[in-house]
């Protein structure tokens, strides 16, 4: 069986990018039938916090600058439309949100 690429990539290549950028996010956006993926790094503190500034101004701004700063591939059908991109990096938020906590008093 043949190993679908991600984003024009093979596994080694993605295990390359994940040894360069540690954790990385897949995130997908579908449009009717079809599928268009991006891979993302995942934002440290400095990142999230400019960007968080830059939101307070304009939210679409800060959004593209969330994707620059942490965008690794993507499908080029998301790297020339901005629509893609405002929605790719959706999966950003969302695998911030994927955390669970648990707090106990000691």
């Amino acid at each position: 069986m043949e190993n679908q690429l991600i984003c024009g990539l093979t596994e080694a290549e993605i295990q390359e990018l994940k040894n360069q950028h540690g954790t990385l996010i897949l995130g997908t956006v579908k449009q009717g039938e079809k599928e268009f993926k991006a891979i993302f790094k995942e934002p440290n503190f400095k990142t999230l916090e400019a960007t968080g500034a830059v939101s307070e101004r304009s939210e679409i701004r800060g959004t593209k600058a969330l994707y620059d700063n942490c965008i690794v591939k993507a499908d080029p059908e998301v790297e020339q439309r901005d629509m893609l991109q405002l929605k790719a990096v959706q999966a950003v938020a969302e695998y911030m949100q994927s955390f669970n906590v648990s707090v106990k008093n000691l």
